[in-house]
């Protein structure tokens, strides 16, 4: 398979996975209870309709009309940062690579909850501390892919530059030589 193809499959497959489980459950395991790991997980469906992590912690209902946006923006972010993070450094593309495909993942699944489901069907307690899905996990894996690309920079690359070669790494710096190669072209 090309390249060039592996990551949006991957990305496909995952958000495929998440949405079908969630189809599966809302059929035939929506009222179910099971432990699954003794005083650590239990399958236990709910619909979270605060649309949010923190807006459930306070409960408050979230409009959908800022989800999306906040979606969008974060969509915008995520590749922004791809973009300036493989300009740093390509040795740590798989780690990118891993970083989009599951942030995007995590983010187009959350998009699918807040128009289709009108909430996250979440699933799987932790510790009787909060309830999660597979759109949680792949946001998760996303954000911890970026970690290790950039202990990875900072370890291999970063600590190795002088002050003016750190000066040149600036996100501010790309963004201006990005905005003037792209306005001349």
């Amino acid at each position: 398979m090309k390249k060039s193809l592996a990551c949006p499959l991957i990305l496909a497959v995952l958000v495929a996975i998440d949405q079908v489980s969630k189809l599966a459950i809302a059929h035939y395991f929506v009222n179910a209870d099971m432990v699954l790991i003794p005083d650590i997980l239990r399958f236990r469906p709910v619909l979270n309709t605060y649309l949010n992590w923190i807006a459930s912690i306070i409960e408050y209902k979230t409009p959908v009309w800022f989800m999306i946006a906040a979606q969008i923006f974060s969509l915008a972010i995520v590749f922004l940062y791809y973009h300036y993070l493989s300009y740093l450094w390509t040795q740590g593309r798989k780690f990118l690579n891993g970083m989009v495909v599951f942030l995007t993942a995590g983010i187009m699944c959350s998009f699918v909850d807040v128009v289709f489901w009108g909430g996250s069907l979440d699933f799987l307690r932790l510790f009787d501390w909060f309830t999660f899905d597979l759109k949680d996990v792949y946001l998760n894996v996303g954000v911890i892919s970026a970690l290790i690309f950039c202990v990875n920079y900072y370890l291999k690359k970063y600590s190795k530059l002088s002050k003016e070669e750190r000066r040149q790494t600036s996100i501010l710096l790309w963004i201006r030589k990005c905005m003037l190669s792209s306005a001349r072209e």
